[in-house]
């Protein structure tokens, strides 16, 4: 070669395939080279498609030639000169080279000079042979003639370009170098059937800002998504527009397909052809010794297809050193976890068309134009939307309905879901063919069954239905594989044609007999099996969400001896069910229809039971043996009088009885089990005691809120592990003096709205060494009770709605948090502002753990700092809506004497549930609004501890309404009453006298 290709070419070619009648425009001295050098070449162009003009073999008789070489030659992509002994003899070939040289410059035709047997010094200088025939030239037409001229530019322009140097090259080499440098002119300037490439450009975009491009870096760059999703699309449309900036380029197609069928030595020989590389090798790793020495030092654009293993990348592009500077190899795959392993730059995940893309590319095939023909333009929506963008599946239904009837349409539409096309059912099915056998049956499960769930929910039932271990881990191999997705709000979701493959799945099972299948989803196919008895040890699960009358038999599951999830909601069983199988080991029946579970006196290894909204009156009659049972929803089962014997279930950890308006009576059971964590009568409106003595080892949670009548807590057992009581809306009177002695570990307690009065409390209450949470809002004790401040872990207390009280007791120095709104009613200035000892007393405390902030919030009367002395010497002014409050530095005092800053805001607000936020440059304190109208106080302690914090900037406060009102409610909130602001430095000497 004279140099390097490409550089002096004619650049920016606007020609493209489909302008061009011809490919490759041949010039050429025909007594040199026309059956030799010419015929290889032109034969090897045709061999690889390439269409070639020759003007010996292409003009018609008759036709003039000039006018017709120069048609042909603008109708070409590029010429090749062919620059031999004689060239410059014929004044056809000078002519021909004169008005390739114009298109080049007018019309950007790419020119490719061949030093055939010639020195381009020569051509350039016009020595040797061509010296010769331009002399018997000027002899003919005049030294000074127009066409010598134009003849000695043309050949001294022709020798400029980079081209090919025949000089101590094999011809059958050089003939194939020639034709692989056309070639990749070529291909970028081909059209890519853009009539099928609906919505590429927007990812094109997106997966270039991945390519680093113009960067000496090494880039590997994963497309990776679901079957059918486009991934080859896109990266072959990539590759298209960026292979020119490129020394090697190779594009491997459906490598899962070749290296399962030929192996990787074939795919490694096919790489290493890029370069006419065929040295022989048999070995893999020779392979990739070959491609590493011969490519470290190329620019190289590698696309590889369809990877499914890694050792497929091990073995073809196994690190970036591989590859010479700037290279880019892009990698399409099914499995985002292989780009994980293999360490790739970036990776971009394909997503479907949006609906109207979609609704394109399904007529472009359906009716040969982008919009429907009318009368299917509902039918045609319906079907694009069916797809979910998957193009795969907008290709094949368009072109399966192409020149069908209305009827036909109509037909096919009713059987989508039932009858998926074999292409698009074949594709899609190559990832599940590709997972391990417990992740096949989790794929089925949440096609089948759990689409649309909470994940934690569906590992839950599906790790006690026992099926098989790694629940997790194939979850995760799932999302990674691209077979299902998770939402933001960890929803499991997939694509409706995988679901609707899965369940193929399970159909072709048996396709016959229902009865014989693994898992039924169904209404007909279960009212089928449970109607007529059907059910077989092959059902697994049953899942049935519908409200209908179902007149299923009443042996309905005795055969179905390998049931081991039944899910079902809201039908009637007018006759009944006398039986439900041994192996069930998970229920879920809302609005269960029978009065009683048809539990026999045998071992059931049922794990949980969910019976929400049910008929049920009594659970089960007498003793269970449900050894293995963890969980018993009955929450909001009206008709439930009495809780059932749970002797039988030793291992239960939860039982859920909110809401169970008709229960009265407990069962002695319940008050000695010793494995129950969670124990929940919320909203139980007739229960009002419980027998006996609380003997529950185990017990942590015991919530009794909203239970109107109740009001007899019983005496606890020593030692009770019990750290959530809620009494909150009952009826009691008293509390057993244990409630202090036998719970260490009690951390919530909530005595709200029970009308209390200080003689409620038994002395020793609040010898509560653990507690962290109290809430007393909503009673009638005049003063609180004074051993709070005994409370060592407090952390918040609520005092809303208490307008009987007087004052606020001495607070712990643990304290983080206090509500007292709509209390001191009647207190509200001698009350509240005559006694902010308790303020000050917070940050005399020494206690090193506290809060660096602490809030107290209050309802109040508008009043002035002038109605209590401690504030008399604080900094004050109105504020309006964005305005701040500074305070000045500490002044005089010494550090050590501060001890932070108080502040008050107080503001009136006429609207519900308005967030309120204080802030100090960008550091927010947000305290939500208790959701009522009114003026509010609020004091915002900010202890030293808060001011070392780098992110505090200065000693400057903001009030201001919460971003998230719109415009408006944002001024009204602002347009009422008086807004105001208060602060101050605490020091030591406050506290003197």
């Amino acid at each position: 070669m004279a140099s390097a290709l490409g550089e002096g070419e004619a650049s920016s070619s606007t020609a493209t395939g489909n302008s061009c009648k011809h490919q490759v425009f041949l010039s050429f001295r025909g007594e040199d080279t026309r059956k030799g050098f010419t015929d290889h070449l032109s034969a090897s162009l045709e061999r690889r498609g390439i269409t070639a003009y020759r003007d010996d073999k292409n003009l018609e008789k008759g036709d003039v030639i000039q006018d017709e070489l120069l048609k042909a030659i603008e109708e070409s992509m590029f010429a090749v000169v062919v620059l031999s002994p004689n060239y410059a003899s014929s004044s056809w070939c000078l002519d021909e080279l004169h008005n390739i040289l114009e298109c080049s410059k007018n019309h950007g035709l790419s020119v490719v000079p061949v030093f055939y047997n010639v020195e381009p010094s020569d051509v350039r200088h016009q020595k040797g042979n061509f010296k010769k025939a331009l002399r018997k030239h000027q002899n003919r037409f005049g030294q000074d003639s127009d066409k010598i001229r134009r003849w000695t530019d043309a050949l001294t322009q022709i020798a400029s370009f980079s081209g090919w140097d025949s000089k101590n090259q094999q011809e059958a080499r050089l003939v194939e170098n020639i034709v692989d440098h056309i070639q990749k002119k070529l291909l970028p300037k081909f059209p890519s059937c853009p009539e099928n490439l609906v919505g590429i450009l927007p990812k094109m975009e997106d997966v270039f800002s991945l390519l680093g491009m113009g960067s000496n870096n090494v880039h590997f760059v994963g497309i990776w998504g679901m079957g059918g999703i486009g991934k080859t699309t896109v990266a072959r449309a990539v590759y298209e527009a960026i292979q020119s900036k490129f020394q090697v380029c190779c594009f491997m197609r459906d490598v899962r397909e070749v290296s399962k069928a030929k192996g990787f030595v074939h795919l490694q020989k096919l790489l290493l052809s890029t370069l006419n590389v065929s040295d022989e090798f048999y070995d893999i790793e020779d392979g990739k010794k070959m491609i590493r020495n011969w490519l470290c030092k190329k620019k190289v654009l590698l696309v590889l297809d369809d990877i499914s293993e890694e050792i497929q990348l091990e073995n073809l592009a196994g690190k970036q050193d591989w590859f010479g500077p700037g290279s880019t190899v892009i990698i399409t795959t099914r499995y985002m976890h292989l780009l994980e392993i293999h360490r790739v730059n970036g990776t971009y995940k394909v997503e479907g068309l949006v609906e109207e893309e979609a609704l394109r590319l399904f007529c472009l095939k359906a009716f040969k134009r982008d919009k429907p023909e009318e009368g299917y333009l509902d039918l045609s929506k319906d079907i694009a939307k069916y797809t979910g963008g998957l193009p795969l599946a907008l290709k094949v239904l368009g072109s399966y309905l192409c020149g069908r009837d209305l009827h036909f349409w109509h037909r096919t539409a009713r059987e989508l879901g039932s009858v998926l096309p074999s292409e698009i059912l074949n594709t899609l099915k190559i990832s599940f063919d590709h997972l391990e056998p417990t992740e096949k049956y989790i794929f089925l499960d949440i096609a089948c069954f759990f689409k649309g769930m909470n994940r934690d929910e569906v590992v839950n039932i599906l790790q006690m239905c026992d099926y098989y271990d790694g629940i997790e881990n194939g979850i995760v191999t799932l999302i990674e594989k691209s077979l299902i997705t998770l939402s933001k709000d960890e929803m499991l979701e997939m694509h409706d044609l995988l679901q609707d493959m899965g369940k193929n799945i399970v159909f072709q099972e048996f396709p016959t007999n229902p009865g014989k299948r693994s898992r039924l989803w169904s209404k007909m196919d279960i009212d089928q099996v449970l109607t007529n008895d059907m059910g077989t040890e092959a059902i697994q699960g049953i899942v049935l969400h519908s409200s209908y009358e179902a007149r299923w038999s009443i042996e309905a599951f005795s055969k179905t001896s390998q049931l081991t999830f039944l899910s079902l909601h809201g039908m009637k069983l007018p006759l009944g069910l006398n039986y439900l199988p041994r192996s069930l080991k998970v229920l879920h029946w809302n609005y269960c229809p029978l009065k009683t579970l048809p539990l026999a006196d045998q071992k059931y290894e049922l794990v949980e039971i969910k019976l929400r909204n049910s008929k049920i009156e009594q659970v089960w009659h007498g003793k269970k043996f449900l050894e293995k049972l963890k969980y018993l929803d009955l929450s909001v089962s009206e008709n439930l009088t009495g809780t059932p014997d749970i002797s039988g279930a030793p291992m239960l950890q939860k039982l859920n009885l909110q809401f169970c308006s008709g229960l009265s009576e407990v069962h002695p059971s319940l008050t000695h089990h010793e494995n129950l964590v969670q124990l929940d009568f919320s909203n139980c409106t007739s229960l009002k005691t419980i027998p006996g003595k609380l003997k529950m080892s185990s017990l942590e949670e015991l919530d009794l809120s909203n239970c109107s009548s109740f009001v007899n807590l019983p005496e606890f057992a020593e030692c009770m592990k019990l750290s959530l009581l809620s009494l909150k809306r009952t009826s009691i009177k008293n509390l057993p003096r244990s409630v202090s002695s036998s719970l260490p570990l009690l951390c919530s307690l909530d005595l709200s709205c029970c009308n209390l009065t200080k003689l409620a409390f038994p002395c020793n209450i609040f010898h509560l060494p653990l507690l962290t949470d109290l809430n007393l809002s909503r009673n009638k004790f005049v003063h609180v009770p004074i051993s709070l401040h005994k409370l060592p872990k407090l952390k918040r207390l609520c005092l809303n709605n208490c307008p009987n009280l007087k004052s606020l007791p001495v607070l712990p120095s643990s304290i983080e948090k206090l509500e007292a709104c709509n209390s001191f009613i009647a207190y509200h200035e001698s009350g509240l502002f005559d006694r902010c000892e308790s303020i000050f007393n917070f940050f005399r405390s020494s206690s090193s753990d506290r809060s660096q902030v602490f809030i107290m919030e209050f309802t109040s009367w508008v009043y002035t700092k002038e109605k209590f002395s401690p504030w008399q010497s604080f900094l004050s002014f109105n504020l309006e809506d964005g305005e701040h409050l500074s305070l000045p530095p500490q002044g005089d005092f010494a550090p050590n004497d501060r001890l932070g800053i108080i502040l008050c805001f107080q503001t009136a607000t006429y609207l519900n549930k308005t967030d309120l936020c204080v802030c100090n440059g960008r550091r927010w304190i947000t305290k939500k609004n208790s959701g009522e109208k009114g003026n509010r106080v609020y004091f915002i302690l900010l202890t030293n501890d808060y001011f070392s914090d780098e992110s505090c900037p200065d000693y400057t406060f903001k009030l201001s309404v919460n971003n998230d009102l719109n415009h408006n409610m944002h001024k009204q909130a602002w347009s009422y009453g008086s807004n105001q602001c208060w602060g101050r430095w605490v020091h030591q000497q406050d506290f003197i006298d």
